[in-house]
């Protein structure tokens, strides 16, 4: 099942959809008002496609319900 990515934040600061190879930055959101939204940098820069996925099995694991791509 895949996680909603909301890229709305990141096309107004950039004017675009998220796309390149660059270092990503993800916040996770959870369903569970308690819980704390956590942020996932990644390491390496990847393309958009192959971030977005490594994004959404954390997001998974968290039992994340969205996922917010940061500018």
């Amino acid at each position: 099942m895949e996680i909603e990515a909301y890229t709305a934040r990141y096309e107004r600061e950039h004017g675009h959809k998220p796309q390149g190879k660059r270092f990503w930055r993800f916040i996770l959101v959870s369903q569970n008002v308690t819980a704390k939204d956590h942020t996932l940098v990644l390491d390496q820069p990847m393309i958009y496609p192959m971030a977005l996925e490594k994004a959404q099995e954390v997001a998974g694991l968290r039992k994340s319900i969205r996922i917010i791509v940061e500018p």
